[in-house]
This record gives C-alpha cells, structure tokens and sequence, in this order.
C-alpha cells in the first residue's frame, strides 16, 4: 500500500514546482514527457524491467497525492521537536513555571529519601523509618523539604530535556554532575549530613562543560540531579568505614 502523501522538501524549490503540484495532472503528463525525453539514459541507469516496473506504478499512481513542503510550516513543525535546538542552534524554549513538590511522597522518590532519612538519623535521631518524624523536626523537617523541592526541580528539568533537545542530552548532564561530585562524595567525613552539604555545596559552584541544557539550569537543578543520582544509588550520604 502507498502512502497517502508525499512531501517535496528542500531549501531551495522554484515557483514553477511549487505550483505543479497544484495541478496532478499537469505533473503526471510532465512526468512521462520527461521519463520519455530521457530513456535511454534512465534505462542505462536503471536494472532491466525496474525502470518499467516503476513507470506501470506511476501510470496507477495519484498524483494528487503529491505536493510541496512549505519551508515556513516545515520549520514551525520541525521547531516543536527535539532536534531543533541542535540542528540550528536555536535557543531554548521556557520552561513551564516552578511546581512544588507534593505532599505525598511518590514511590519513585523511595531511595533517595531513604538515604536522607539515614542522614537525619544519624544527626539528629529522628527515626530512620518514619518520613513524618523527619517532617516533623524542626530542622530535619524543613531539610527535607529543601531536598524534596530540588528533586523535583530537576525532574521537571528531565521531562523538558525529553520535549527539547536530542535524547542523551539530560543523561550527559546528569553524568558530568557526577563526575565533578565524585571525588567529594568519597571524601573523609564525620557525618553523612556533612557529606550531603559537601556534595550539593560542589555541585552548584562546578563546570559543567557545554551542554545545551545549561541555558536553563538554575542551582535547584543541579542540587536535584545529586538527589536523582541518590536515587539510583550513585551517590551515597551515610557510609560504612571500611
């Protein structure tokens, strides 16, 4: 089966082509006049019988079907995608207002608070169980609400990579946050609370090389991405001496 359309693009396209389009039946005839003008050479270019085989489906073909991009949509429409920003260096659409995180803790945020709850514990005995007991310590409590508010501030970042730029592009940015906090992360340190601020304290002062998503990046972000790499175990706040 064919496809309904087909779409001409190109830089640069005549007035005349555009508006053959328009005209199926005048595109049609001016195809076959110029398959006939140049047989000879198609049929030296082509294998024996394909050149006919194609020639029967034109002769079975719509040409209404057939019509030419108009650069002006084209761009629009190619503008919404994620390769946009890369192919032409455009800047960076907005991202969507600040959203605070939700009361409810998500599953998805299990691990990370997890390794907080553990920090809280050892710093100030809340019990390392109990999201409420932290919440409910006057300086655990507003801790967390920090974090919880970083953490989702770079999953908002994350879903507007996914719309924006090409895909990799959030992970590379993630990866070099991890490469530059690292080091700080296996530092010596009494407590995991030290280790935490240690960490997020590097993370919103380092270079992060020169990826696109830096237009957009604010100190939230990068505090967010250390709790997401948490998440996934990359990044440890309370460690065992070896």
């Amino acid at each position: 089966m064919l496809p309904e359309r087909y779409v001409f693009v190109a830089p640069k396209v005549g007035a005349s082509f555009v508006q053959l389009p328009a005209k199926p039946s005048a595109l049609c005839s001016g195809f076959f006049d110029w398959a006939k003008k140049n047989a000879a050479k198609l049929a030296q270019e082509y294998r024996e019988g394909s050149l006919e085989r194609a020639l029967d489906l034109a002769r079975r073909s719509d040409f209404s079907r057939f019509e030419a991009g108009n650069l002006d949509t084209i761009l629009k429409q190619h503008a919404a995608t994620s390769h946009h920003v890369r192919r032409f260096g455009a800047p960076l659409p907005d991202r969507p207002a600040r959203l605070p995180a939700p009361a409810e803790h998500a599953p998805e945020e299990a691990r990370y608070i997890q390794q907080l709850l553990d920090v809280y514990y050892e710093k100030w005995g809340c019990p390392p169980s109990s999201p409420d007991a932290a919440h409910a310590h006057p300086k655990a409590g507003r801790n967390l609400q920090r974090q919880r508010e970083a953490f989702y501030r770079a999953e908002q970042l994350r879903i507007f990579a996914r719309d924006s730029v090409p895909p990799g592009t959030f992970e590379s940015l993630q990866n070099a946050v991890y490469s530059g906090v690292a080091e700080v992360e296996e530092d010596d340190f009494e407590t995991g609370y030290a280790r935490l601020k240690a960490v997020l304290a590097a993370a919103r002062i380092m270079e992060l090389g020169t990826n696109v998503l830096l237009q957009v990046v604010d100190p939230d972000d990068r505090k967010g991405i250390c709790h997401q790499l948490a998440n996934d175990d990359r990044l440890t706040w309370v460690q065992e001496e070896l």
